[in-house]
Order: structure tokens, then C-alpha cells, then sequence
């Protein structure tokens, strides 16, 4: 409490007006009393002066000493905010004390930082989002002005619609997967958490992406026993949906995708592992990268999103994921999740 009154500008105002006054006391009592009655003794008019002049010499360096130490952050702050103003989001002040005027800087700081991470957000989001969206409506206009020409043969025409659905559901695909990213990375907490087992979500997850992996041959291998599990289960899906259908991707026909989870100490373990093209070592780093995609054969089949939205979702249910791959043999990813995770 003491420590508060002794950093608060107002308290600091007042002390400067009391110590004014008490030194002015003193130097009256003690200094000018006993030089005037020897000295002044015959001058009655310039006696009654005298100690207000003093008062007045030592109160103005005080207050202005004072003043100037108080009023130094706000004039920092001030300046920052035209630097800010310039669109310089990297400028701080300086934090000292622990009363109003730190408060006040401690704030200003944090909110320089979330305008400079907004800004830096907007950034990345229009340049990588207008070129990410640039390809598909590229390919959907030249195939479109193509069929507008005529000239073509049946199978012609359905294959260049086939490209235009196809470069559609990616466009859809792309918007639906932005919305989700930037909704789960402005939420600190999961909200409507339910319990249920999570080992049958992911079988429903498995059965829900059939249209994908049935036609190829692919064989599922489960061993999921019961995974009580409470968290927001519309959240969780879109993790088991993403990784199961990038196994999908990424396995050569024929192959086999295994799942497996275990729970232990509070914790559930689940691991999700393809024998496909695998991963090379140099991208391997950047898999949860938004928008990062790899080599080129991994390119023409996703948008870079997915996994982003996976380690988002994770993390924000206090779990975590990593990822092993050897090239030409696979990719495994192993998730840690709390049974509870916090509301």
C-alpha cells in the first residue's frame, strides 16, 4: 500500500507540495528568524518578504524536479505514440515502478505489441491468402474461357469441368479452412466441452473419408481401446479429419494407415502412421507452418492449412503434437492430449 502511494503521480504532487513547505518552514525558523532579528532589526518592511522569497527559491527546483521525474514516462509514452502513428509498431517504453504511471506503461507496451502482431498478421494473411487464392481462380477462368470457345470434344469438355469443380472445392476448401484457423487462434479457451470417447470419434472420422481411402485400397488398422475424453468435440474433429485424410494423401494405393491410442496417468496418447511418400528432412521443421506446403508434389493436393489448424487446435487444448518421417517409407504423428483439458 505504501509502495503504491510513494509511485502515484497525485501522491507525488502532494509530497512535493508538503516538502516544499516543511523545508521553507524550517529555513524560516532556523535560518532566516535568527540572521533577521541581528541583522534586520531597524528594517520592518523588507523582514516580512524575506521567508516567502525563500519559499519560493526552494519550492520551484523541488517541484520542477519532481514534476520533470513524473512527468518524464508520459512525455516517452508521447513520442512513442507518434512513432506509432508513423506505423513504427516495434517502439517500447520504458517500465519503472509499480504504481499508476508503470500500470499505464505496462499497458501501452502490451498493446503496442498486439498492434504490431495484428499488422504483422494482416500482412502475411493478404499476401500469402490473395496468392493462395490467385491459383484456383487463375485455373477456373482459363478453363471456363476455354469451354466458352467451343470447339471441343465430350470428353474434352467434361474433363475441363472436372478441373473447375475440382479447383472450386479447393477454393471452399480454402475459405473454410482460413475461418477456422483465424477463429481458433483469437480463442484462448475452449468453450462447450462435453465428455465422450474420443477412440470413437476417430472411428467415425475414419468411416466419415471411406469416398477417399475405399477406392484406393487402403487398409485400416485400429487399436483404440476406450479413450474417455472432455473437450469441445466439434474442435477435435476437424485434428482427425485433417491427419487421417493427409495419411490418405500421402499412401500409396494398396498401402495401410494404422491408429493407435493409449491412456495413461491422466493423459491420452494417439498415434497415426502411413506407409506413404513420407516427408523430406528439410520440410519436416515447417509441417505446422500456415500456408507451407512442401515440395511440389505435395502442393497440387492441399493448401497448407490443415496441419497449421491441427497444432493450433492441440495446443489450445493443452496437448501437443510431433511429427517423424523417413522418405519413401511414411510419416508418423503422435498426439499427447490431457483426458481434462482446462475451461
Amino acid at each position: 500500500m505504501i509502495r503504491r502511494l510513494v509511485d502515484s503521480t497525485r501522491w507525488r504532487f502532494i509530497a512535493c507540495v508538503v516538502v516544499s513547505n516543511l523545508l521553507s518552514g524550517l529555513v524560516s525558523a532556523f535560518v532566516w528568524l535568527p540572521l533577521a532579528s541581528r541583522f534586520l532589526e531597524s528594517d520592518k518592511t523588507l523582514g516580512p518578504w524575506i521567508p516567502m522569497l525563500l519559499s519560493i527559491l526552494l519550492a520551484i527546483p523541488i517541484s520542477s524536479f519532481i514534476s520533470r521525474v513524473s512527468a518524464k514516462p508520459i512525455q516517452n509514452m508521447v513520442e512513442a505514440t507518434k512513432s506509432i502513428s508513423r506505423g513504427d509498431y516495434s517502439v517500447r517504453v520504458e517500465e519503472t515502478g509499480s504504481g499508476d504511471i508503470a500500470e499505464l506503461l505496462r499497458s501501452f507496451n502490451r498493446m503496442t505489441a498486439e498492434l504490431g502482431s495484428t499488422e504483422m498478421m494482416r500482412n502475411d494473411f493478404i499476401n500469402i491468402f490473395s496468392h493462395e487464392f490467385k491459383t484456383p481462380i487463375v485455373s477456373i477462368r482459363g478453363f471456363a474461357r476455354r469451354l466458352r470457345r467451343g470447339g471441343l470434344t465430350r470428353e474434352q469438355q467434361a474433363e475441363y469441368l472436372d478441373f473447375i469443380v475440382e479447383e472450386s472445392e479447393r477454393l471452399s476448401k480454402l475459405a473454410s479452412n482460413v475461418l477456422l484457423i483465424s477463429r481458433y487462434e483469437n480463442q484462448k479457451l475452449v468453450a462447450e466441452q462435453t465428455d465422450y470417447d474420443l477412440d470413437e470419434q476417430i472411428r467415425t472420422s475414419v468411416l466419415r473419408l471411406e469416398s477417399q481411402w475405399a477406392p484406393r485400397g487402403l487398409i485400416f488398422e485400429l487399436d483404440l481401446p476406450r479413450l474417455p475424453y472432455r473437450n469441445n468435440s466439434e474442435m477435435m474433429e476437424h485434428v482427425w479429419t485433417n491427419l487421417i485424410s493427409n495419411a490418405v494423401k500421402f499412401s500409396r494405393d494398396g498401402g495401410a494407415i494404422f491408429i493407435s491410442g493409449t491412456q495413461e496417468n491422466g493423459r491420452i496418447f494417439v498415434t497415426i502412421r502411413d506407409e506413404g511418400v513420407g516427408i523430406r528432412p528439410q520440410d519436416l521443421g515447417h509441417i505446422f507452418d500456415k500456408f507451407y506446403q512442401g515440395d511440389s508434389s505435395r502442393m497440387a493436393v492441399g493448401n497448407g492449412l490443415g496441419l497449421a489448424l491441427v497444432h493450433r487446435i492441440v495446443e489450445l487444448s493443452g496437448g501437443s503434437i510431433t511429427a517423424e518421417s523417413t522418405l519413401g517409407k511414411g510419416s508418423t504423428f503422435r498426439l499427447e492430449l490431457p483426458v481434462h483439458p482446462a475451461d
